[in-house]
């Protein structure tokens, strides 16, 4: 089993202490093999596991780490949405629903393929969790073609998307939308039915959710010898596992049933458990449901004039409080379009920055970058390579401007090839380029050489019969002090050495 299976197997067992005791020193031994993306899913697992522990704080440092060693869209986008979790958790609602909708956007430009669905799995738990229910379903939908390979990873995600249902219905039946609440009740029953036996031990752990969501649902749909079963059974096992907020909804359901049979005393035993560990978990918004539950048992217990006019404040603060969760989705769709204008200003901006001919950065994109080394105070390592094609105006009087064009197309298409994602290549004159490597000398000079020599032996007869195109190149590495202007000097200088030399070589 790797590392990261086996951190991610204790995180879904509800291991948590183990999690954080194993997982630093297997991140630094998958990092110290060079294995990043190990390092990466166990430092995602920290998060989830600090986020379930209420630790948000370490959790948003490790979630911010965890968006900026992320490289593909679709990891951006998942990391996006893991670190909106723990803001919305925190009361930080416009920053993480600004990160919800980057998220989504990112997305909207990924391939439909099981990263994506695992992405937008993450948007549904920051969607659940601002009560942007209709967003948490559409994130929870994914091809049941990509799913059917894997059942563990089915059973997580019809369970996230349960308890998103189930908690949409109690949220629907508190303002008295009850046949909106059944389609709900009912949904979560289709969803955990087909999970009810495990087919291993590892499964044990997803069963008792599912046993405590359809409990629930069985509860609210007037099933409730079953689903007293099913809570009892639940409830032993989560609190052994120490999934304490999970057994939240077993004793619900378990409430419920007792409710159902007259048991007042007995239930309110329940549900008052089940809020004191929305208490302890650092939940109030689940806490506000089940105090609702607690307010309807007590009319219904003791029946009276002013359990009646209890019963009817709390649905007046349940209206309040889905008026505020409509604000919310208003919030979002805001969101959404600043980040379409960001996007759109960036575009922009890119455009602006890019040269029509190769696609490299232009002129101005070359100053920026320059400029920005003398703003981002000192790199850790960084060089720059300036290159010039030989003899330019021969190839453009012996062969025409229309192949001289094609020559620096395919120029910038090796620069750009033979660069990494950290490095940026421009084109900033007529056959001028240059390259930032941010790397050390000995690296840099590695890939420039690599470079001309690609360049060199291109096959440039397909370009034009006889055409033969080579490049000079200045190197020259950004020290302590240096300004722009003075890394742009040296490696001007290196240049011309290499000109000086004969052409066709690097000089650094």
């Amino acid at each position: 089993m790797s590392l990261a299976n086996y951190i991610h197997m204790l995180y879904a067992q509800g291991h948590y202490d183990e999690v954080l005791d194993s997982a630093e020193q297997h991140e630094w031994i998958a990092q110290t093999l060079g294995d990043r993306d190990t390092a990466r899913v166990i430092l995602q697992t920290r998060v989830y596991v600090l986020t379930e522990l209420g630790r948000y704080a370490e959790a948003e440092t490790m979630g911010r780490e965890l968006l900026r060693r992320a490289v593909s869209r679709a990891a951006r986008a998942k990391a996006s949405a893991d670190l909106a979790d723990v803001l919305v958790r925190m009361g930080r609602l416009e920053e993480g629903l600004h990160l919800i909708a980057w998220a989504m956007a990112t997305l909207e430009a990924c391939p439909r393929d099981w990263r994506y669905f695992s992405s937008m799995s993450s948007v549904a738990e920051p969607a659940r969790w601002a009560e942007l229910y209709e967003l948490a379903e559409q994130a929870s939908v994914a091809d049941r073609r990509l799913l059917d390979i894997d059942r563990n990873r089915r059973i997580i995600l019809d369970t996230q998307r349960a308890e998103s249902l189930l908690e949409w219905g109690l949220r629907l039946e508190h303002v008295g939308r009850l046949e909106e609440a059944g389609v709900r009740y009912r949904d979560v029953i289709a969803l955990t039915r087909p999970w009810e036996q495990p087919e291993d031990d590892t499964e044990l752990s997803d069963q008792a959710m599912v046993h405590a969501l359809l409990a629930c649902a069985l509860a609210k749909t007037g099933s409730f010898g079953e689903a007293e079963e099913k809570a009892v059974g639940a409830i032993r096992f989560l609190h052994a596992a120490g999934r304490r907020f999970e057994a939240r909804l077993a004793h619900l359901a378990y409430g419920l049933a007792l409710r159902a049979a007259g048991d007042f005393t007995a239930a309110a035993r329940e549900l008052t458990a089940a809020e004191q560990l929305c208490a302890l978990a650092g939940a109030p918004r689940h806490q506000l449901i089940f105090q609702f539950e607690l307010g309807v048992l007590a009319a219904e217990a003791r029946p009276s004039g002013a359990t009646g006019h209890l019963a009817a404040a709390l649905r007046a603060h349940a209206e309040q409080l889905w008026r505020l969760r409509l604000d919310r989705v208003a919030m979002l769709r805001q969101a959404r379009r600043r980040v379409q204008l960001e996007a759109d200003h960036a575009s922009a901006d890119a455009a602006a920055q890019t040269d029509p001919l190769t696609g490299l950065a232009n002129r101005r994109g070359f100053d920026r970058r320059m400029a920005e080394l003398e703003t981002d105070g000192s790199p850790a390592e960084m060089c720059l390579l300036l290159v010039d094609v030989d003899n330019f105006k021969l190839v453009n009087d012996g062969f025409s401007h229309a192949v001289g064009d094609d020559v620096l197309r395919e120029i910038g298409h090796i620069l750009r090839t033979e660069c990494r994602a950290s490095d940026l290549p421009a084109r900033f004159g007529g056959d001028e380029f240059g390259v930032f490597l941010a790397t050390d000398l000995t690296t840099a000079t590695r890939i420039a050489a690599r470079m001309r020599t690609v360049i060199r032996d291109h096959d440039w007869h397909k370009t034009a019969l006889g055409l033969r195109v080579t490049v000079s190149m200045g190197l020259a590495p950004l020290l302590p002090g240096m300004t722009g202007e003075n890394l742009f000097a040296t490696a001007d200088k290196h240049l011309y050495t290499a000109k000086r030399a004969g052409r066709d070589r690097l000089a650094a």
